[in-house]
């Protein structure tokens, strides 16, 4: 007589399908790769050719904008966009700069108000200085005419606007973190915001793939929202994966990868094991620099920026004690002061 075999619970294939996307994720880690970018003190701006550093040599630099007033740069895969200090927002057309020439921008829009954009899945956000929150809808700039914006919140709480997996998430200031539905405001009426969490510990949100939420809270602790969004002030739908207080940045890169950086420099990534109490296993070392200020993951890869200005790729090797050799530079230059990938 044979016996069927008990069907898998659905914790459990959930966890084997989340366990499979970390394994093939770390093995495209340096396969699948977006383009990476960096913004420099001066305002220029530089997309990384593929020739890593050869000692302090370091050639695998274009330059694409070359104006004082850049002040944050996003990618949205092979699409660029950058902000200027006055609020004006342009669009990377794909000319690089020839010498100081660089006219490869077309401008998207120009509002003194806006403070903050977000891209990804195809899709440019804004935020306004006043909570305002913008997406735009294809239509460049007419001269100083820029009509291709739609508001879709008007909210003075908003702190903050992160895209991924389909889905757009914003903060407010009391910890509050909501998804837009898709529906723009009428008027001032601004309904399509459902609520995820209501918590004021947090600081920072972060989208990975898919649905997938991350939040960072003031304390360290690290969530990934599970699906259940508010009911009232009730907010369940949160699993903690990590409870370290040295947790001061997270990034997510395709297939599940979250990582995390600690004020210490130490950068981990999760392993797929969430937190049993206040034990948190799940996180796996994959370096130990003092030095690194940033992270950024995209498409499989990360990267890590440093104090000084040099770039870092990983290239797949975890720590073993306090060496951590899985790093190869790609640009050592002090000017750098942020980078981009997506």
């Amino acid at each position: 007589m044979s016996h069927n075999p008990l069907p898998l619970s659905i914790s459990l294939l959930r966890n084997l399908l989340i366990g499979l996307l970390l394994i093939l994720g770390a093995q495209t880690t340096t396969t699948a790769q977006n383009p990476l970018y960096q913004l420099h003190q001066d305002g220029k701006i530089w997309r990384f050719t593929g020739t890593p550093c050869s000692g302090n040599s370091c050639p695998g630099w274009q330059m694409l904008d070359n104006n004082p007033a850049t002040a944050a740069i996003v990618a949205d895969g092979p699409r660029l966009f950058q902000l200027h200090n006055n609020g004006k927002i342009w669009r990377f057309t794909g000319t690089p700069c020839s010498g100081n020439s660089c006219p490869g921008w077309q401008m998207l829009d120009n509002n003194s108000a806006t403070t903050a954009i977000v891209a990804g899945d195809n899709r440019l956000f804004q935020l306004h200085n006043n909570g305002k929150i913008w997406r735009y809808t294809g239509t460049p700039c007419s001269g100083n005419s820029c009509p291709g914006w739609q508001m879709i919140d008007n909210n003075s709480a908003s702190r903050a606007i992160a895209v991924g997996g389909g889905h757009l998430y914003q903060l407010h200031t009391g910890g509050r973190v909501w998804r837009y539905t898709g529906t723009p405001c009428t008027g001032d009426s601004c309904p399509g915001w459902q609520r995820l969490d209501n918590n004021p510990a947090t600081i920072a949100i972060e989208p990975g793939d898919s649905a997938r939420l991350y939040q960072l809270q003031n304390s360290g602790k690290i969530w990934r929202y599970t699906g259940t969004p508010c009911s009232g002030d009730s907010c369940p739908g949160w699993q903690m994966l990590d409870n370290n207080p040295a947790s001061a940045a997270i990034a997510t890169g395709g297939a599940a990868l979250l990582y995390q950086l600690h004020n210490g420099g130490t950068i981990w990534r999760y392993t797929g094991t969430p937190c049993s109490g206040n034990s948190c296993p799940g996180w796996r070392r994959l370096d130990n620099n003092s030095a690194t200020t940033t992270i950024v993951a995209s498409g499989g890869a990360l990267y890590q920026l440093h104090n000084g200005g040099k770039i870092w790729r990983f290239t797949g090797t975890p720590c073993s004690g306090d060496s951590c050799p899985g790093w190869q530079m790609l640009d050592n230059n002090p000017n750098t002061k942020a980078i981009a990938s997506n």
